[in-house]
């Protein structure tokens, strides 16, 4: 495996200071840290995010570039998570079937949003950074346990 990111995750909540995360070839579990459970994007401060909340898995294309797949829990428990996951401030949560995330796309766990940056597109952790602080932020989808509602944005 290489030591290069196969990409980032750039946090994109509003009023929250961006902070990245690396993405690997391979499972990247999102969820709550707590003292037994350290994933490798850990949310903090977000009560609507479940320990093993989702999972991105990164595989390398015969093309030689990234393919990025997103799970809501259902790979970790066999569940989906309590609160949802959400793409693109799309009100309706995605399933228990994978979905392919492409370059820009926005992730919400709980109330936290994430850009998902590729390697293709970001050539490092400040470009990654560059390019999402370019973003308009998605709609904030609010989340009570089992249902979802739009939220306007902040």
């Amino acid at each position: 495996m290489e030591n290069n990111p196969a990409g980032w995750l750039v946090l994109h909540t509003e009023g929250v200071e961006p902070k990245t995360y690396p993405l690997k070839e391979g499972k990247n579990r999102i969820g709550r840290k707590t003292s037994s459970n350290i994933p490798e994007v850990a949310v903090e401060n977000d009560i609507y995010v479940s320990r093993n909340h989702a999972v991105i898995v990164v595989k390398k294309t015969p093309q030689l570039d990234y393919e990025y797949i997103i799970v809501d829990n259902a790979e970790v428990l066999g569940k989906p998570s309590l609160n949802g996951t959400f793409i693109n401030g799309n009100s309706e949560r995605i399933g228990d079937k994978p979905e392919k995330l492409k370059d820009g796309d926005t992730i919400q766990i709980g109330i936290t949003k994430f850009v998902l940056q590729g390697a293709k597109a970001a050539v490092d952790v400040e470009d990654a950074v560059r390019l999402t602080s370019k973003l308009d932020y998605a709609q904030t989808v609010e989340v009570f346990n089992s249902g979802a509602v739009l939220r306007k944005r902040l």
